[in-house]
Protein backbone atom coordinates (compact mmCIF):
# COMPACT_ATOMS: atom_id res chain seq x y z
CA UNK A 1 0.00 0.00 0.00
CA UNK A 2 3.08 2.47 0.96
CA UNK A 3 4.32 2.25 -2.35
CA UNK A 4 1.69 2.96 -4.01
CA UNK A 5 1.19 6.18 -2.04
CA UNK A 6 4.87 7.13 -3.37
CA UNK A 7 3.55 6.17 -7.43
CA UNK A 8 0.79 8.57 -6.67
CA UNK A 9 3.12 11.32 -5.20
CA UNK A 10 5.44 10.98 -8.13
CA UNK A 11 2.67 10.67 -10.74
CA UNK A 12 1.56 13.93 -9.10
CA UNK A 13 5.06 15.98 -9.29
CA UNK A 14 5.76 14.75 -12.43
CA UNK A 15 4.00 17.16 -14.54
CA UNK A 16 5.79 20.14 -12.63
CA UNK A 17 8.97 18.83 -13.09
CA UNK A 18 8.52 18.17 -16.79
CA UNK A 19 7.59 21.53 -17.44
CA UNK A 20 10.13 23.37 -15.71
CA UNK A 21 13.25 21.60 -18.12
CA UNK A 22 13.67 24.24 -20.76
CA UNK A 23 16.76 23.98 -22.61
CA UNK A 24 16.78 27.63 -24.28
CA UNK A 25 17.86 31.20 -22.67
CA UNK A 26 15.67 34.14 -22.00
CA UNK A 27 16.64 35.98 -24.55
CA UNK A 28 14.64 39.31 -23.84
CA UNK A 29 16.02 39.25 -19.93
CA UNK A 30 19.32 38.93 -20.96
CA UNK A 31 19.57 41.32 -23.39
CA UNK A 32 17.20 43.69 -22.63
CA UNK A 33 16.48 45.92 -19.46
CA UNK A 34 20.02 47.27 -18.67
CA UNK A 35 22.63 49.18 -20.54
CA UNK A 36 25.96 47.09 -21.37
CA UNK A 37 29.28 48.86 -21.10
CA UNK A 38 31.91 46.90 -23.06
CA UNK A 39 35.12 45.70 -20.86
CA UNK A 40 37.20 43.97 -23.12
CA UNK A 41 37.80 42.18 -26.66
CA UNK A 42 39.59 38.70 -25.92
CA UNK A 43 39.73 34.66 -27.37
CA UNK A 44 37.03 32.85 -27.08
CA UNK A 45 37.48 31.10 -23.33
CA UNK A 46 40.04 34.00 -22.49
CA UNK A 47 40.10 37.24 -20.50
CA UNK A 48 42.23 40.47 -21.25
CA UNK A 49 42.61 42.41 -24.33
CA UNK A 50 43.09 40.80 -28.01
CA UNK A 51 46.30 42.81 -29.53
CA UNK A 52 44.83 44.37 -32.93
CA UNK A 53 47.10 44.97 -35.07
CA UNK A 54 47.81 48.99 -34.85
CA UNK A 55 46.29 49.21 -31.73
CA UNK A 56 48.56 50.87 -29.12
CA UNK A 57 48.34 49.94 -25.84
CA UNK A 58 47.26 53.57 -24.64
CA UNK A 59 44.25 52.15 -26.87
CA UNK A 60 43.53 49.38 -24.29
CA UNK A 61 43.99 51.65 -21.36
CA UNK A 62 41.80 54.01 -22.42
CA UNK A 63 38.78 51.70 -22.51
CA UNK A 64 39.73 50.04 -19.09
CA UNK A 65 36.05 49.82 -17.68
CA UNK A 66 37.01 52.04 -13.70
CA UNK A 67 39.99 54.58 -15.15
CA UNK A 68 39.66 54.59 -18.75
CA UNK A 69 38.33 58.16 -20.75
CA UNK A 70 36.70 56.12 -23.61
CA UNK A 71 34.19 53.77 -23.51
CA UNK A 72 31.55 51.44 -25.42
CA UNK A 73 27.99 51.32 -24.11
CA UNK A 74 25.06 49.22 -25.67
CA UNK A 75 21.41 49.41 -25.59
CA UNK A 76 19.27 46.57 -27.00
CA UNK A 77 15.75 46.77 -27.15
CA UNK A 78 13.14 43.92 -28.53
CA UNK A 79 10.73 41.73 -28.26
CA UNK A 80 10.38 38.02 -28.40
CA UNK A 81 8.59 35.20 -30.42
CA UNK A 82 8.73 31.90 -30.04
CA UNK A 83 12.78 31.57 -28.19
CA UNK A 84 13.70 34.56 -30.88
CA UNK A 85 14.03 38.19 -30.04
CA UNK A 86 14.35 40.91 -32.94
CA UNK A 87 14.54 44.71 -32.46
CA UNK A 88 16.99 47.78 -32.29
CA UNK A 89 20.20 48.70 -30.89
CA UNK A 90 22.20 51.72 -30.72
CA UNK A 91 25.59 51.82 -29.37
CA UNK A 92 27.22 55.36 -27.82
CA UNK A 93 29.79 57.25 -26.49
CA UNK A 94 33.71 56.50 -28.09
CA UNK A 95 31.73 54.31 -30.69
CA UNK A 96 28.61 55.65 -32.40
CA UNK A 97 26.35 52.70 -33.45
CA UNK A 98 22.56 51.43 -34.26
CA UNK A 99 21.24 48.38 -35.95
CA UNK A 100 18.59 45.95 -35.69
CA UNK A 101 19.20 42.35 -34.09
CA UNK A 102 18.55 38.89 -33.40
CA UNK A 103 18.82 36.27 -31.16
CA UNK A 104 17.64 32.69 -30.51
CA UNK A 105 17.52 31.15 -27.21
CA UNK A 106 17.60 27.62 -28.42
CA UNK A 107 20.78 28.18 -30.70
CA UNK A 108 22.26 30.94 -29.41
CA UNK A 109 22.04 32.70 -32.94
CA UNK A 110 22.81 35.74 -32.55
CA UNK A 111 22.94 38.81 -35.97
CA UNK A 112 23.21 42.26 -36.52
CA UNK A 113 22.35 44.69 -39.42
CA UNK A 114 24.13 48.10 -39.16
CA UNK A 115 22.65 50.98 -40.08
CA UNK A 116 24.88 53.57 -38.94
CA UNK A 117 28.55 53.40 -37.17
CA UNK A 118 31.25 55.99 -36.46
CA UNK A 119 34.39 56.47 -34.22
CA UNK A 120 34.26 59.27 -32.37
CA UNK A 121 37.95 60.04 -32.03
CA UNK A 122 40.02 59.53 -35.10
CA UNK A 123 42.87 58.10 -33.16
CA UNK A 124 40.85 55.54 -31.41
CA UNK A 125 41.99 52.66 -33.60
CA UNK A 126 40.04 50.18 -31.66
CA UNK A 127 36.92 51.53 -32.81
CA UNK A 128 36.69 49.97 -36.23
CA UNK A 129 37.42 46.23 -34.86
CA UNK A 130 34.36 46.97 -32.45
CA UNK A 131 32.22 48.19 -34.97
CA UNK A 132 33.40 44.86 -37.29
CA UNK A 133 32.53 42.52 -34.06
CA UNK A 134 28.69 43.65 -33.77
CA UNK A 135 28.71 43.04 -37.30
CA UNK A 136 29.74 39.65 -37.71
CA UNK A 137 29.21 38.82 -34.41
CA UNK A 138 27.05 35.31 -35.11
CA UNK A 139 26.61 33.56 -31.34
CA UNK A 140 26.02 34.97 -27.97
CA UNK A 141 25.97 33.36 -24.26
CA UNK A 142 25.46 35.47 -21.00
CA UNK A 143 22.60 36.41 -18.50
CA UNK A 144 21.56 39.20 -16.57
CA UNK A 145 25.20 39.84 -15.70
CA UNK A 146 27.75 39.47 -18.06
CA UNK A 147 27.18 39.66 -22.14
CA UNK A 148 29.34 37.72 -24.34
CA UNK A 149 29.14 38.26 -28.82
CA UNK A 150 31.69 35.96 -30.22
CA UNK A 151 32.76 36.67 -34.17
CA UNK A 152 35.44 35.44 -36.00
CA UNK A 153 38.52 37.18 -36.81
CA UNK A 154 40.70 35.76 -39.34
CA UNK A 155 41.67 32.53 -37.75
CA UNK A 156 40.61 33.40 -34.33
CA UNK A 157 37.17 32.85 -32.43
CA UNK A 158 36.94 36.41 -30.53
CA UNK A 159 34.45 37.56 -27.90
CA UNK A 160 33.55 41.12 -26.77
CA UNK A 161 32.77 40.82 -23.06
CA UNK A 162 29.93 43.41 -21.75
CA UNK A 163 29.02 43.67 -17.87
CA UNK A 164 25.97 46.02 -16.95
CA UNK A 165 26.63 49.59 -16.76
CA UNK A 166 26.29 51.19 -13.09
Amino acid sequence: MMKYKWMGVILLLLPFLLSSCNNSDDVLSIFTGRVWRMTYITKRNEHGWYKFPGVDDSIYKSYEPMNGTRSFVIDFTGSEDDNVVNGDFVGSNSVKITGTWTANGVSNFFSSSIRNSSVTDSKDTLGKYIIDGIKNASSYSGDENNLYLYFEYGSEMLCIAFAPER
